[in-house]
């Protein structure tokens, strides 16, 4: 499945653009815009794994969502042990 995309104006520094241009003429990258594009998931990739790491940092320190954790790992444990291998 195709991803949609639109047309969007932003404001990026000369050099940055000229930078990619070079490597986009020297065949190291397919365009300007295919860069910019990896940059970006890059970039909202490291915002969403960086915000995993602080909501898993805060759980940590939850001692009710700790209980919980661990008791449902508990409560699973039986039936894991039941189909350990079987898959």
């Amino acid at each position: 499945m195709a991803t949609k995309t639109i047309r969007y104006t932003a404001t990026l520094p000369l050099e940055y653009v000229n930078e990619l241009r070079g490597l986009a003429s020297e065949k190291k990258i397919p365009s300007v815009n295919y860069a910019i594009n990896e940059a970006l998931d890059m970039y909202i990739n490291e915002r969403k794994a960086a915000e995993y790491k602080s909501q898993m940092i805060e759980a940590v320190q939850d001692k009710a969502f700790l209980s919980r954790t661990l008791n449902c790992a508990s409560d699973f444990g039986a039936i894991d042990s039941e189909v350990d291998g079987k898959w």
